[in-house]
């Protein structure tokens, strides 16, 4: 009996050992220096362009549609605004922005500011705007040369982690002209994106005006999945991950928008665009991404654009914050404001003036004769 005891006593104490050691194994795996958090983001083309509502194809009154647009904002719970075409009408804007301390100052309206800005609810520095080196249009093709439209980089700090931010808007309309200027802007941004963000997590969103499904020759697979080794969030959380790697054909396309419920444009392959990159540190997961209707949502048109909403996980593993420095954007002063604002006006005089020389010596203008 006392044999029997022992060897049950011996066997209890084994299995307690094996316990206790896979438990103590179990909680070094477990790395106390790794963290979790959400950060939320907003792409919003808030179409704040200088029209007069009766000419507006929907009619709209530009500066309530800006009030309307903010409080929209403003209460979406969104950590993160990205917007485009916020131009002439800003401090209508920015005014119902309550909930987000840290913005961008206004770079002006058509023709010298490039729309963009952030609202953000946490600290944002380093902010610098870059103007596309190639585009297409002046007097026609959306217009896109009569501002200096390009990107906005800026450094998030998340709760102590550095995330470098980018507000993109690029060259509207489908012609081979227009695909090949966003294919040039997309290797312009990527360029930077190496020189100044290389080691760093990026997030690029805003208004990339490409459908990936259609629009191969922009590059956006190529340039940013392929060889910069970004994600593509709509892509990964609606789509299986899966990329569009050619123009799909006109089958292909009714079937996908019987998946998704319609056309392209706000559901699925829409103009607006979230692309991320980690590195050996930090992490992100997609775990909700949507499209809003801002005009359901006001009851009248208030954009031509829905409103691209992300949600990220953020994990990160043995973080070191980067030694770099850490600026505060300041407001130009008065005289220098005035200046770059001449300076503007007269470059998109120049573009136009230049252009239209140019169609009148083509033959694409011409006067009526007697």
């Amino acid at each position: 009996m006392k044999k029997a005891f022992k060897i049950i006593l011996s066997a209890v104490l084994a299995v307690v050992m094996m316990l206790s050691v896979g438990t103590v194994a179990f909680a070094e795996d477990e790395n106390p220096n790794t963290t979790e958090g959400t950060l939320s983001v907003i792409s919003a083309n808030v179409a704040g362009l200088p029209i007069p509502s009766k000419f507006d194809k929907d009619g709209k009154v530009v500066p309530k549609t800006q009030k309307i647009m903010g409080q929209l904002l403003n209460k979406s719970g969104v950590d993160i605004i990205c917007v485009q075409e916020d131009f002439q009408y800003h401090a209508i804007l920015a005014k119902q922005m309550t909930n987000y301390p840290y913005t961008t100052y206004t770079s002006g309206g058509v023709p010298v500011g490039d729309g963009m800005n952030i609202y953000s609810k946490y600290p944002i520095y380093n902010v610098e705007r870059v103007a596309w080196e190639v585009f297409n249009g002046i007097l026609d093709a959306a217009n896109d040369g009569l501002t200096p439209k390009g990107f906005m980089k800026c450094t998030v700090d998340y709760n102590g982690i550095l995330i470098d931010l980018y507000d993109v808007h690029s060259d509207a309309n489908g012609s081979p002209e227009d695909s090949k200027a966003r294919h040039a802007q997309n290797e312009q941004l990527a360029d930077y994106i190496d020189k100044n963000s290389a080691d760093r997590p990026v997030i690029i969103t805003g208004d990339m005006n490409v459908y990936t499904h259609t629009q191969q020759g922009t590059g956006l697979y190529e340039i940013f999945i392929a060889r910069e080794g970004f994600d593509e969030a709509w892509t990964i959380f609606c789509h299986d991950g899966v990329y569009f790697d050619h123009d799909v054909t006109w089958d292909e396309r009714q079937e996908l928008e019987k998946i998704y419920g319609g056309a392209p444009w706000g559901r699925w392959d829409s103009a607006e665009k979230l692309l991320y990159r980690g590195n050996s540190s930090v992490g992100f997961e997609v775990t909700e991404f949507r499209y809003d209707d801002y005009n359901a949502l006001a009851g009248q048109p208030v954009s031509d654009h829905n409103m691209m909403v992300c949600e990220l996980k953020v994990t990160t593993t043995d973080y070191v914050r980067p030694e770099i420095e850490l600026n505060v954007e300041k407001r130009r002063p008065l005289i220098e404001r005035l200046v770059h604002g001449t300076k503007m006006v007269f470059r998109c005089l120049k573009l136009i003036f230049t252009d239209l020389i140019a169609k009148i010596k083509s033959g694409e203008i011409k006067f009526p004769t007697k």
